[in-house]
């Protein structure tokens, strides 16, 4: 029988879509007081893999994806989830949105989005989150699943990025002495 043990910490990370540069970098400072340091930003990257934000947020998308240089807990996605929500509400004009944020975290094997969207193969954590595998890490790379986001599966190279921060801070806790008493 398998015992019940602390979880693994993960690498929190945000994609994050929107046209307005100001409400984008007020988000990242709002992040950065609430949760700690950005380690990585991507460059901006035209959102053309759909046309679904359109209508509520407008064309010209800009996708951006961030980790934070801070290891979590799994289950503290959640709180970061329902910040995001509340966030984008904060951001809403005449209801319409001005940013989505999408968080999520890389494990060491998966790379995993939180969201508050109902599917077959999302789990429910609690406090109105699911959980939803967007990918699996194998044999050294990303692999997308039936459900795997277009726009994700396009920049496995920046979650390739993302991951190899991850390890090294991931081994680097492995490492560190017990605390003395």
């Amino acid at each position: 029988m398998a015992k019940l043990r602390k979880p693994d910490p993960v690498k929190a990370f945000f994609g994050v879509l929107y046209i307005d540069h100001a409400v984008y970098e007020a988000l990242c400072r709002r992040i950065e007081s609430q949760f700690g340091a950005i380690d990585f930003t991507s460059e901006e990257i035209p959102f053309s893999h759909s046309d679904y934000y359109n209508e509520e947020m407008g064309e010209g998308l800009i996708r951006r994806y961030f980790s934070l240089e801070k290891l979590i807990n799994p289950d503290e996605i959640i709180h970061v989830k329902q910040l995001a929500q509340l966030w984008e509400e904060e951001n809403m004009v005449e209801g319409k949105r001005k940013i989505n944020i999408d968080p999520g975290y890389l494990g060491p094997s998966q790379l995993v989005l939180a969201t508050a969207k109902k599917y077959c193969q999302r789990v429910y954590i609690g406090r109105g989150v699911y959980l939803d595998l967007n990918m699996i890490y194998q044999h050294g790379t990303f692999h997308d699943l039936p459900w795997t986001y277009p726009d994700y599966s396009a920049h496995k190279d920046l979650f390739l990025q993302i991951r190899r921060i991850y390890y090294e801070q991931y081994l680097s806790k492995q490492h560190q002495p017990a605390a003395q008493t």
